[in-house]
């Protein structure tokens, strides 16, 4: 998978962003886009360690993404924990850019996507499929993103 599609039960690979991205339609129900408030995490426990959620803060020099919540998955993963800290403090220059631009095409296209990457990051391998899912809390402006990543080799 090159670059991010839109996530359907056929494109999404891992079972598990699967049932995430099927609780996700199933919460936005007739809408667009679900809101935070729509979002159970006691219904989610079974993926807890892999989600994150960012914040999405619209301003006059466009949207900024502060990170809310990072799973701890993620955190053993990549080594740090950037919750409460905005997307341009992480460290690694070429992984912020393209999170921004992955970011930026989930405001654009209103739609839930699907990315596979496998990635050196701060000269160690990552082989996932991540899920963003964008939120709302007024059912218009993109003011959350939800995201899970579920790892080939998860024993690293």
């Amino acid at each position: 998978m090159a670059g991010q599609i839109e996530a359907t039960v056929e494109t999404v690979q891992r079972p598990r962003l699967r049932r995430l991205l099927e609780y996700w339609q199933a919460r936005r129900g007739d809408r667009a886009i679900p809101g935070r408030q729509d979002i159970d995490p006691l219904d989610l426990s079974w993926l807890l360690g892999n989600i994150s959620l960012v914040d999405v803060v619209h301003g006059a020099d466009g949207p900024r993404y502060r990170f809310r919540l990072v799973g701890t998955r993620a955190v053993q993963r990549f080594g740090y924990d950037p919750t409460g800290r905005w997307l341009d403090d992480l460290p690694e220059p070429s992984y912020r850019q393209h999170i921004f631009k992955a970011y930026a095409e989930v405001l654009q296209r209103c739609l839930p996507l699907v990315e596979r990457l496998d990635m050196l990051i701060d000269e160690r391998t990552h082989d996932y499929e991540i899920l963003r899912l964008p939120l709302s809390s007024d059912g218009a402006t993109i003011d959350m993103i939800l995201l899970a990543a579920d790892f080939f080799n998860p024993d690293i």
